[in-house]
């Protein structure tokens, strides 16, 4: 899947406020070239719980085949999606990073990892002006 670029200089309104639900949707597959290669999906004759009318029919088969299951015993499923770009170094000189989610969570993980990691050293072998602390506050990137 795809979250293509929104082209927002497009929008000439005062104040363009992405909706995340309705702007940012990742394309898979367009409707012709599912109906032309999508002929291994049976319709589901019961569909109780409307699978067909909410989701799309061959990703329903992918997760079915994928969990060797029938597709009629999915209910229903949340898909979350990430970036699987790899990690990069760019510039001129390679002086930057880019890498998808690296925010606060990584740095908290590397400062806490770095912590356990100094205290084993004996403290014998250690500067005694030395005071070993993070911070990590509640927030998004830490986690509640």
């Amino acid at each position: 899947m795809k979250v293509p670029s929104l082209a927002i200089h497009l929008d000439r309104s005062d104040e363009f406020k992405p909706n995340k639900e309705t702007h940012l949707k990742p394309v898979l597959a367009t409707g012709i070239i599912s109906e032309l290669f999508g002929e291994g999906v049976s319709v589901i004759n019961e569909d109780t719980f409307q699978l067909d009318d909410r989701h799309m029919g061959q990703l329903t088969q992918l997760i079915a085949t994928d969990l060797k299951i029938e597709r009629e015993q999915i209910i229903d499923f949340e898909l979350s999606c990430y970036d699987s770009q790899p990690s990069s170094l760019f510039g001129l000189h390679e002086e930057f990073v880019s890498s998808p989610r690296l925010d606060n969570l990584a740095s908290s993980l590397c400062s806490l990892d770095a912590l356990v990691q100094r205290s084993k050293i004996p403290l014998e072998q250690r500067d005694n002006a030395e005071i070993d602390m993070i911070m990590l506050f509640d927030h998004e990137e830490v986690g509640s």
